[in-house]
């Protein structure tokens, strides 16, 4: 018996070293932080286990994957327990135990998995924690490299990293189309802000980019990037909408902006400039389209939003170049009109042409 123990801790200590590798090697991945990922590693590690996710925004918790809400499988003095106490809860009702562990990223729950088991079934909760909190680490560094300290939106590392991939993406925009379907990127520059710091002091000009970065996790989707690209300049990608629905989102957000009364400081105002991005473009080349149509929008009065390609069009960006997809509709229908068919004039009968003459 003294001899098994030490062989049953030896395999168990190479089995948890082989699952840590597995789950730092697909992590380390750029697609790999996929919380989907995660999860089917835990159920090809855990095959006897029910295995489910659920993302925690404070009090506020969603399935990742299942359609069953977490209340139908726990109690939620279980759920409580876990997210105060930022440790696994074990508990038991009849033939069925319940497993639930925190994701904590950053010393906050972001995600919660739950596996039930059987009584048949048996499960290493230190093993299964060790797994969870690897993972959770490796997402706290990532936050912590990609992240802006002060408004924790991402910065700009993370956009020079996605916005490459989310170009790669890309299907061509459809020709028939006056406005098609796309991403679209905008720099967005808060207006004298320099005079904020120099008239408040930059403690005050911190808290304004501080309820400005709120303002826009509150206008924005989830499924789009914002980014604090750099002092008082910040950048937001439009996933999958048209030129005239950006132009009403950033019309929008800018008016809620200007109406938002900043403590000690008053009312502010942002000027934005956005462009459609193209798939055959450098990323560097779409930033240098927004930034020009920013600097219109600055030049022209401030606290306003102004297209690329519209003031391309109207002639007010110097060595703007049309892209074929900037034909409109009526453009592309005239030039794929059928020509129209010459009316036949008939030739009179060789016998009736003799018997004229």
């Amino acid at each position: 018996m003294a001899t098994q123990q030490p062989s049953r801790d030896r395999r168990k200590a190479s089995r948890t070293t082989q699952l840590l590798r597995e789950v730092v090697k697909f992590a380390r991945t750029e697609t790999g932080r996929d919380p989907l990922r995660f999860l089917s590693v835990l159920r090809s590690a855990y095959p006897r286990l029910t295995i489910s996710l659920f993302e925690a925004r404070g009090r506020r918790i969603t399935s990742v994957e299942s359609t069953a809400s977490i209340d139908e499988l726990v109690t939620e003095d279980d759920i409580n327990a876990c997210l105060l106490e930022r440790k696994p809860v074990e508990s038991r009702s009849g033939a069925r135990a319940s497993l639930l562990v925190p994701v904590l990223v950053n010393d906050s729950a972001s995600m919660l998995v739950l596996a039930i088991r059987s009584s048949r079934s048996r499960v290493d909760v230190e093993e299964f924690a060790t797994l969870v909190n690897a993972y959770a680490n490796i997402l706290s560094l990532f936050q912590v490299s990609e992240r802006d300290s002060l408004t924790e939106l991402f910065n700009r590392r993370m956009l020079d990293r996605s916005l490459p991939e989310l170009m790669l993406g890309l299907t061509s925009p459809r020709r028939r189309s006056s406005d098609p379907v796309s991403a679209h990127l905008a720099i967005l520059d808060l207006d004298r802000f320099k005079k904020i710091n120099d008239t408040h002091g930059h403690l005050h000009g911190d808290e304004v980019l501080l309820q400005f970065s709120v303002l826009m996790k509150q206008s924005f989707r989830a499924s789009d990037l914002l980014v604090r690209y750099g002092g008082e300049e910040f950048v937001v990608v439009l996933n999958d909408t048209t030129m005239m629905n950006c132009e009403m989102v950033f019309n929008r957000f800018r008016e809620k902006v200007a109406e938002h009364w900043f403590p000690e400081v008053g009312h502010v105002t942002v000027s934005i400039g956005a462009v459609r991005v193209e798939k055959q473009r450098l990323p560097i080349e779409v930033l240098d389209q927004a930034d020009k149509a920013l600097y219109h929008a600055k030049r022209s009065g401030r606290n306003r939003v102004c297209i690329y390609e519209k003031l391309g069009k109207q002639g007010l960006i110097k060595g703007y170049k049309p892209e074929p997809e900037d034909l409109d509709a009526g453009a592309y229908n005239e030039k794929r009109k059928l020509p129209t068919r010459r009316k036949s004039v008939r030739q009179p009968a060789k016998g009736a042409a003799k018997s004229a003459s």
